[in-house]
């Protein structure tokens, strides 16, 4: 069975990972697509849409994707290179032939040949690196300027570009596959058929109006409630206003210059101007947001992995008839989790966090299963 992964956040699915699942399906001749799938909050530290299940079947239900797995929030809330690192290491435990992604460049061998280049280990990238950071830049910032100045032919500015290059630093068995970004870049609040998510989301809370998306997306948008950072100001506000300065530092993503900033955006009106309050150059929107996701889950650093590549069970959100069969054929060899048990407690602590602002009473980890789509 040909298998092809796709890694992704749904953040909602729309137009352009449909157009990006059935480009890979056909030109890598999957028999079978597998998502490796962000759960409640997103890589850059984002409160997702909507919830884990839901957007799963919303990506099953518009007959791209067979099966979504999903990446565990420790490993998916991270830097790029963290994030790469372990849903490509699920991809590989699932027994994947190929890794598509979308990219800038649309040029598969560009990015295995930056990957390849070891561009980290060269004394002129450290010496760069180093005087970026004393300059004020933050670390990915400062990675990024110091690659683009020994290796100025691949442009690790741009998002797509970022995770490729990491996908294929991760890699040990998988074959890389890339089918160039349609459409809207990854901010990009233009309206078109294919928009990025950001403009999707961004166009719905403005307007009402759901665009680019499939049946099964638009579906979503019609009776559930769109998550965002808003609606959990008021929580995260009372704890950066009531947690010691001490137990911040605790946190993952949060040291002793950025704790006392925090607490004193807790004093602002709404997450957005907290938001806008503490970012620098040192310290990102996204590093920000990642702290923010800390702070709302109370997550430890001693709760960090301490592997990247050794994500210790796979756990399948949604599948039609084809993932079912892809399931049967690896769970003899495969810590398969499709009930509660003791190693879904961190994302159980995530989901009651994730839906304190929105009233659902079935939203909650022990209850969910596994979901079947028929294709039929």
């Amino acid at each position: 069975m040909q298998k092809t992964a796709i890694i992704a956040e749904y953040n909602p699915f729309h137009n352009g990972h449909y157009y990006q699942a059935q480009t890979a399906r056909q030109e890598t001749g999957a028999d079978i697509m597998i998502a490796i799938m962000s759960a409640q909050f997103t890589q850059r530290g984002e409160p997702a849409s909507f919830d884990k299940w839901k957007r799963a079947k919303a990506a099953v239900e518009s007959g791209a994707i067979d099966l979504v797995i999903e990446l565990p929030t420790r490993y998916g809330v991270q830097r790029a290179d963290r994030f790469a690192t372990a849903a490509v290491s699920i991809a590989e435990q699932l027994g994947c032939q190929t890794l598509s992604f979308g990219s800038e460049s649309g040029d598969v061998d560009a990015i295995l040949h930056a990957a390849r280049a070891d561009v980290e280990e060269m004394p002129i990238y450290k010496k760069e690196l180093r005087q970026a950071l004393q300059a004020g830049h933050s670390s990915a910032q400062a990675s990024s300027r110091a690659f683009q100045t020994v290796y100025p032919t691949f442009d690790l500015t741009r998002p797509n570009n970022i995770l490729a290059y990491h996908y294929a630093k991760a890699a040990k068995t998988i074959q890389l596959h890339t089918v160039k970004r349609l459409g809207a870049d990854y901010h990009d609040p233009s309206l078109a058929d294919v928009m990025s998510a950001t403009g999707i989301r961004a166009h719905y809370l403005d307007s009402g109006e759901v665009r680019a998306v499939p049946k099964a997306t638009e579906a979503m948008f019609r009776t559930q409630s769109m998550t965002h950072w808003e609606l959990y100001w008021p929580v995260l506000q009372y704890k950066l206003r009531t947690l010691p300065l001490t137990t911040l530092t605790e946190l993952v993503g949060i040291d002793e210059s950025l704790a006392p900033r925090l607490i004193r955006a807790g004093l602002e009106t709404s997450f957005d101007q907290a938001l806008t309050a503490v970012s620098t150059r040192r310290y990102t929107r996204t590093a920000i947001q990642r702290a923010f996701v800390s702070v709302l889950l109370h997550w430890l650093k001693e709760e960090v992995p301490t592997l990247f590549d050794d994500v210790p069970y796979v756990r399948p959100l949604a599948f039609n008839e084809i993932g079912r069969l892809a399931l049967r054929d690896v769970k003899q060899d495969l810590p398969i989790v499709s009930k509660f048990d003791t190693r879904l407690d961190f994302e159980a602590r995530v989901t009651e966090a994730y839906r304190l602002p929105l009233q659902n009473d079935e939203l909650i980890e022990h209850r969910q299963r596994p979901q079947f789509i028929s294709s039929k």
